[in-house]
């Protein structure tokens, strides 16, 4: 295959489907952390909030190394299967193994034990497990195509599964914890995980590793971390679509893990977070689809800013709407409009980034690069956790109580709609300064 066959290869309907299918094995396990296991670490194991907040912002600076080292092991290998596909399989036992081990902190541990428990179990699942697994998921798109209308299309897959994986979990876990418990609830989606991660590690296909010569007629070179690195801090495109992408996940996971603290004590009824979850995402899965010809036409970048600035208005309108469900719902209609673009869209711009850097210094940094989703994705999640946990102490919220404070229904909000607003207004200060589609 020559690098014009691969720029121009079109991706089958089925493996379309397959490659969405691994961001739905992913976030069976990683949406269980995310919006339940503060939930979990506080009303069932007993840790203060502060304390899990703390933990989930150290465990993010941890991240901060192993997707840049991920990055930089995926830009070296070589293999007649791939970059990615290796380490994306590889991965898959360890990742839904280590998400059991997260919810089954010993009952008989002592506080400080049961503390350390959570620091190890909790980073060698996100640290390491999900890193090797999300980060070799997201480098496979631009490794099967160079063809920027089929990337665009393998990442609305990607999203849509996501966010189908996101909504079930969302609405029907707080039922079944009740009834199987934490522990057995783990263990049935980490097994529904790794059948579904294993259909995508076997039909999908890279094909870049099928590229024999560029168009000089030479082999591509493996380029180190030391040699990619310098190159990568100097790209400014780099450092926006790393701010986009934390500023993202922030936005989602902060709604996500205070959503069910927010539907039991300000709304009334815990039950109702699957309600909010079904408001705020369906319109997201139902416009994915439609963004990459809106994009096309009207340029990412604006699209972009438009779906920023209608996340503001929807989060204002869930902050002020109080009990009122009406108001409440139709913010999160507003909300899941608005983050259809921001979804859709930043994985397609990875790979128009690392066009860009190919094309100015032709060095191919796909590894590095695509590090910036699956940071993005962690750090976003763990500071937006991490802020929950925060709040959560600041507003003196007591575990399992009937009743709230006045303090801590005001933290739950500023959680839900206030944290989420504010990323919002950062991702339009960014969006605005990403031109690099009149560079291409």
């Amino acid at each position: 295959m020559t690098l014009n066959d691969f720029n121009n290869q079109k991706i089958k309907g089925y493996e379309k489907i397959a490659y969405g299918m691994s961001n739905m094995g992913g976030n069976i396990c990683n949406t269980l952390i995310a919006s339940f296991v503060t939930l979990y670490y506080t009303d069932n194991v007993g840790i203060a909030a502060s304390v899990v907040g703390t933990m989930l912002l150290i465990a993010r600076l941890f991240d901060a190394i192993s997707d840049i080292a991920m990055g930089g092991i995926i830009d070296k290998t070589r293999t007649k299967w791939g970059q990615a596909r290796p380490w994306f399989v590889v991965s898959i036992i360890p990742f839904i193994l280590s998400t059991i081990l997260v919810f089954m902190v010993p009952e008989n541990f002592g506080n400080t034990a049961k503390v350390i428990y959570m620091y190890v179990t909790y980073i060698f699942s996100g640290v390491i497990c999900y890193t090797v697994n999300s980060l070799s998921a997201v480098s496979m798109q631009s490794l099967m195509t160079g063809d920027k209308k089929e990337r665009m299309g393998l990442n609305a897959s990607y999203q849509i599964f996501g966010f189908i994986s996101i909504l079930a979990v969302n609405i029907i876990t707080s039922g079944l914890a009740q009834k199987l418990g934490w522990r057995n609830i783990a263990i049935v989606y980490a097994i529904i995980s790794a059948v579904i991660l294993f259909i995508t590690g076997l039909v999908c296909k890279e094909r870049r590793c099928l590229v024999v010569a560029n168009d000089e007629g030479k082999k591509e070179e493996k380029i180190t971390l030391k040699e990619g690195l310098p190159v990568l801090i100097k790209n400014k495109y780099f450092y926006i679509l790393l701010m986009l992408s934390v500023i993202n996940y922030i936005t989602i996971n902060t709604f996500n893990a205070g959503g069910v603290y927010y539907a039991t004590y300000v709304l009334g009824n815990g039950a109702m977070f699957g309600l909010m979850t079904i408001a705020g995402m369906l319109p997201t899965i139902l416009l994915t689809s439609l963004v990459p010809m809106i994009g096309s036409k009207f340029g990412k970048k604006n699209i972009l800013i438009l779906g920023y600035l209608l996340q503001v208005v929807g989060y204002t309108i869930i902050y002020f709407s109080g009990q009122n469900l009406i108001i409440m719902i139709a913010g999160l209609i507003v909300k899941g409009i608005g983050l259809s673009p921001v979804a859709s869209l930043l994985v397609p711009m990875i790979g128009d980034v690392i066009e860009y850097e190919e094309k100015k210094t032709g060095i191919r940094l796909a590894g590095l690069l695509n590090s910036v989703a699956t940071f993005g994705i962690k750090a976003g999640s763990g500071l937006g956790a991490a802020f929950v946990g925060w709040l959560l102490a600041w507003g003196g919220y007591v575990a399992s109580a009937e009743v709230q404070s006045p303090t801590t229904i005001v933290a739950m909000k500023m959680i839900v709609a206030g944290i989420p607003a504010l990323c919002s207004i950062i991702g339009i200060a960014f969006s605005l300064k990403f031109d690099i589609e009149k560079h291409m």
